[in-house]
């Protein structure tokens, strides 16, 4: 079925920062770390790991950067201030896409036994996981993790 999908797009709020994924996400984590819940606003943030290479950006020159840890950086638009990709230090074939950023909530495609929720152990005390992705204390299967971050951890 993934092998199917036409080609996704995606962008940002104001549309300056556009995408198109040429693949469906190697692994999806909702990930429940305090960086996420405080970078986005809620209780978690939703990101795919792509490769590099199968994901065309435009509007390049309209990304911020902003480090969260001494490992890992988020680029987000500098107009609207819409949070896109997240970069692991040490990384350089994948990235994280944050895929609520698809046009229309398009499903990704990924298989959905590589979907988890990551650092549950971190999440906050009221909020409440009611689905039947596989969670994790830290972090999940598939994500991205250098020896950099897991010092961080």
């Amino acid at each position: 079925m993934a092998d199917e999908l036409p080609n996704l797009s995606g962008g940002c709020h104001c549309g300056a920062v556009r995408y198109t994924i040429l693949e469906p996400p190697l692994s999806v984590q909702h990930c429940h770390c305090e960086s996420c819940r405080k970078t986005t606003g809620c209780f978690y943030n939703t990101g795919g790991v792509m490769r590099q290479k199968k994901v065309n950006i435009e509007g390049l020159d309209n990304l911020t950067k902003y480090r969260t840890s001494k490992s890992f950086e988020i680029q987000f638009c500098r107009t609207c201030g819409c949070s896109l990709f997240a970069y692991e230090d040490g990384e350089s074939e994948y990235f994280y896409l944050n895929l609520p950023t698809l046009d229309g909530g398009t499903y990704p495609g990924h298989p959905r036994e590589v979907e988890s929720h990551a650092h549950v152990r971190s999440k906050a005390p009221w909020e409440y996981i009611s689905d039947e992705i596989p969670q994790f204390e830290r972090e999940g299967p598939g994500e991205i993790i250098t020896e950099i971050q897991k010092a961080d951890i």
